[in-house]
């Protein structure tokens, strides 16, 4: 869990890259968060992810350079909306 995200309230653009984070539970409460960078974390698998479809201004999303390999899920639901 990330913490103390309740005082980044009105963050739009977060560098969380080389954090060995592995999930993004505690992120959601940013809700004007529009690029958010997870490159070089310890995230394994897309409901790592979960959380962050409730960030509804999400629109980059990185998570290059994790661990994620091939997962058989649909990866669609990932993807930001434009």
């Amino acid at each position: 869990r990330i913490a103390s995200v309740e005082k980044l309230l009105f963050v739009q653009m977060l560098d969380l890259s080389h954090n060995e984070i592995q999930s993004t539970e505690g992120l959601e409460a940013m809700q004007l968060l529009s690029c958010l960078n997870l490159s070089h974390n310890r995230i394994r698998n897309f409901s790592a992810l979960n959380s962050l479809r409730h960030v509804k201004q999400l629109r980059v999303l990185d998570v290059s350079h994790n661990h994620i390999g091939k997962h058989s899920v649909d990866t669609t639901r990932y993807l930001c909306s434009s």
